[in-house]
């Protein structure tokens, strides 16, 4: 009897089993010469959820592919037992499971170290009946050592059924809406004289409407000029540049000047005036090196810094994971680490050292920063670097400049505090006041890697109170006040990992965590392309805008379902599940009927503003877009797999696995 590893794709079982020591190549499988271990694989989620015309009765009429029609009566459809399905392309592999199973003593759970690789070889066991030993391995390192560090320290698989749960909550919370809300909708919708179909997703829809909200924030926006002063004045020991502080007669209730013609009057009352230092204020400060990365705060500053999209960044992330083997599981919401992976600090410097010795001359091992603290760790840790050492030259452009920046964060943790004295001087002139900022730096540690995106205040000289100054030089600035600037794709991302920040309502966001977010850090850049494919959202240089087919259906559909509280919410009862501090059952009770309800309120009336519209909808005949045919090939390609025949003719086969793929409409 051998111990069987499921790992979740071809790659990974090839990678798992050179770090065992080779393998022989068997029959969708590598085996160890002795037969100790047998290493087998799934492609990607191997069953899929039945449609609802399994739960629908035969006496349902059918259109002429032989679907059964939707109709209203017919919902909501709640399955009393779910359906699942083997993916007919996967049945010779599942065979092959199931074989090897029969001689197994044991198993080892091999999936992505997160809730949907946990879910995805848990199914296969429960539908394979699999009642034995079972062992769950958390590969966040695939480099040898990694691999062989993380079998030696196998845990029950049992300790994760939180993230199965979690997964399969999701899965079925996403069907019971997208199949409920999206027909009952549609046909509201066409009766109200539409054409096409009104799709909706858990996350699809609130994201969008944050992108709809700001867009049309932006749009009514209507500027107002103010002015301010900025002012020179000498001290004995120097120059302070200041900004003038308008007094409550000067301004408005946000401390503005909407008056020229005054600023004009105090710079002339104050230019050769003598003033007075009325407070002066000097304090040392210490800024932490920034934590290592999650998936989002890496999205966040790739879109920024190179304007990179983020499923763009999410594949690069995935490469140097999986196949460059340079740096640990992408995937995560944290930049924290565990406090024993402080042991591996010697091993990542060194390797690093040997590329780029000048970047690691400063760090200290024996520092140990805040990111290494074990409470603040989840099911994952930050990205971070592997021991293993990099060749440069077989990364593309976009994983060097991903790989570089995940590098200096890690390095940081090992540099001295950056240091600097803040400094406060307030100035009166003519009864007119005036504030100066500096900051001058006292010890540059970890900013010497990672210098600021910004320029940062200069230093200012040093005063008392009550020194005097002259006032040398003194000009009005005309200023306007500006709108929110439009998403990015890394703003988006940002917005969508931490939506409490947009949240008004002071109980909502005392109930919400401050990490609270829709959508998982895997699925949101899948969620962006979804909003692209179906022609709600279309990118304008680096900003991502909605468009007139988005916002008829925003206007068009209830509160509830395009509220991203409530997805939030969601979102953090599935994180709860997962840590086993609340009831599965209880949660899809709820949502049940939420879902209820709000299928009970959809009616022709709210859809006659975008029936009358009438936008342009894909219907089944059509091709699939140009993205969503070169996503179905990479991810065909990353998963070892092949997309359906006939896929590149058909937009819903396209739109079918993309969906199976990427976990369905969220």
């Amino acid at each position: 009897m051998t111990q069987l590893i499921i790992a979740e794709k071809p790659s990974l079982g090839r990678t798992i089993a050179q770090a065992l020591g080779g393998g022989k190549r068997g029959d969708g499988c590598l085996y160890a010469e002795d037969q100790t271990w047998v290493v087998t694989w799934a492609f990607g989620h191997m069953y899929q959820q039945a449609m609802p015309d399994d739960y629908l009765p035969d006496s349902v009429p059918k259109t002429k592919k032989g679907h059964k029609v939707w109709r209203r009566e017919d919902l909501p459809i709640i399955p009393d037992k779910w359906i699942m399905h083997a993916r007919p392309d996967v049945k010779k592999q599942l065979k092959i499971i199931k074989k090897l199973l029969s001689e197994a003593r044991e198993v080892v759970n091999a999936g992505d170290p997160d809730r949907e690789g946990q879910l995805l070889i848990d199914e296969i066991l429960a539908e394979m009946q699999w009642k034995g030993e079972t062992k769950r391995v958390w590969l966040q390192d695939l480099t040898n050592d990694g691999i062989l560090k993380s079998f030696s320290n196998l845990k029950q698989n049992s300790e994760y059924f939180g993230l199965c749960d979690a997964a399969l909550c999701r899965a079925r919370c996403d069907w019971l809406l997208g199949m409920n809300i999206t027909r009952a909708f549609t046909l509201a919708y066409q009766k109200a004289g539409g054409d096409g179909v009104i799709s909706v997703g858990r996350v699809q829809t609130p994201t969008l409407n944050i992108i709809v909200e700001r867009d049309l924030t932006i749009e009514n926006f209507i500027p107002k000029d103010y002015y301010t002063i900025n002012a020179n004045f000498k001290h004995d020991n120097g120059l302070i540049e200041s900004s003038w502080v308008p007094s409550e007669d000067d301004s408005d209730p946000d401390g503005q000047c909407l008056k020229r013609n005054t600023a004009l009057a105090v710079v002339d009352k104050i230019t050769g005036s003598e003033g007075k230092i009325r407070s002066a204020k000097r304090t040392k400060k210490v800024d932490l090196a920034p934590l290592p990365f999650s998936l989002s705060g890496l999205q966040t500053i790739g879109s920024s810094k190179w304007g990179y999209g983020a499923q763009q960044i999410l594949d690069a992330a995935q490469k140097l994971y999986e196949e460059h083997k340079l740096t640990t599981y992408p995937r995560t919401d944290v930049g924290y680490l565990a406090d024993n992976q402080h042991a591996d600090a010697k091993k990542i410097i060194d390797s690093l050292g040997r590329v780029n010795p000048q970047l690691v001359k400063d760090v200290d091992l024996k520092r140990k920063s805040r990111a290494f603290n074990d409470k603040k760790v989840t099911a994952h840790t930050g990205i971070i670097p592997t021991a293993k050492t990099p060749n440069i030259s077989k990364l593309s452009e976009v994983e060097r400049n991903l790989y570089g920046l995940i590098v200096r964060h890690y390095v940081a943790q090992f540099l001295a505090d950056h240091k600097y004295e803040s400094v406060e001087i307030k100035l009166e002139c003519e009864k007119e006041k005036f504030i100066a900022r500096g900051r001058t730096t006292l010890v540059d540690g970890w900013k010497e890697i990672l210098p600021p995106a910004r320029k940062e205040a200069k230093g200012l000289p040093s005063t008392s109170k009550g020194d005097s100054v002259c006032c040398k030089k003194a000009k009005v600035v005309d200023m306007k006040t500006k709108p929110p600037s439009r998403f990015t794709e890394g703003t988006l991302i940002k917005a969508m990992a931490g939506i409490a920040r947009f949240v008004e309502d002071p109980k909502v966001k005392a109930a919400l965590k401050e990490s609270a977010g829709i959508g998982t850090e895997a699925t949101r850049a899948s969620i962006i392309e979804t909003l692209k494919q179906r022609n709600y959202i279309k990118a304008k240089g680096k900003t991502l805008i909605s468009t007139d087919h988005g916002r008829n259906f925003i206007k068009s559909v209830p509160g509830r379902i395009k509220d991203p509280t409530v997805t939030a919410w969601w979102e953090q009862q599935m994180s709860e599940i997962a840590h086993g501090d609340a009831d599965s059952k209880e949660f899809m009770q709820k949502m049940t009927g939420w879902m209820v309800a709000l299928l009970n309120s959809a009616t022709p009336d709210q859809f006659k503003q975008a029936a009358q519209a009438n936008p342009r909808q894909h219907k089944s005949n059509n091709p699939p877009t140009k993205k969503m045919m070169e996503l179905a090939k990479k991810i065909a390609k990353q998963r070892e797999i092949k997309p359906p025949r006939g896929y590149t003719k058909s937009f819903d086969l396209t739109k079918e696995f993309l969906d199976q793929q990427l976990g369905g409409k969220r």
